[in-house]
């Protein structure tokens, strides 16, 4: 049930991610991706394997929610939320797009707490949004650099 739940989610989302004017260009986009992919596939390491936080089903359609969503369906909402940063011209504004996108992504982790697709010890929903506000953090930044060294290189 929970791989049915989460693939229409993920399906919609890229449908929609893909059709969607954008406002950065193809290789920033996957940059931004691989970023998000790597950042928290290095914390999933981490927090799974040596601080025991989460703990993976035995179900194969369990264990392929948990890579859909952490492979495929947060790393689209943090590169939407950035491409989206970058449309809006107002300061107070830009507060908006990465809130909703970590609050999105820890809805969609309660969500699969509550469908039983990985079990969360020691975790709440705190250390959830600090964690994926973190990950945003860094994905800008990492975005800004890189920006800044096309920016560069095509100067020259």
């Amino acid at each position: 049930m929970s791989f049915v739940i989460f693939s229409t989610i993920s399906i919609l989302a890229v449908i929609y991610f893909a059709v969607m004017p954008k406002n950065l260009n193809a290789l920033e986009l996957a940059m931004i991706m691989i970023v998000v992919v790597f950042v928290d596939s290095n914390f999933m390491d981490i927090a799974i394997l040596n601080l025991h936080l989460f703990k993976l089903p035995d179900n194969h359609a369990d264990i392929f929610t948990f890579y859909l969503t952490f492979t495929i369906l947060y790393p689209i909402i943090v590169t939407w939320s950035i491409d989206r940063l970058s449309a809006i011209a107002r300061k107070p504004l830009k507060l908006v797009p990465p809130l909703f996108a970590v609050l999105v992504i820890v809805g969609f982790e309660s969500l699969t707490k509550y469908v039983k697709a990985v079990k969360y010890i020691d975790w709440n929903w705190k250390l959830d949004f600090v964690q994926w506000f973190s990950i945003w953090l860094v994905t800008y930044f990492i975005h800004l650099l890189y920006k800044k060294l096309i920016m560069k290189e095509l100067k020259q």
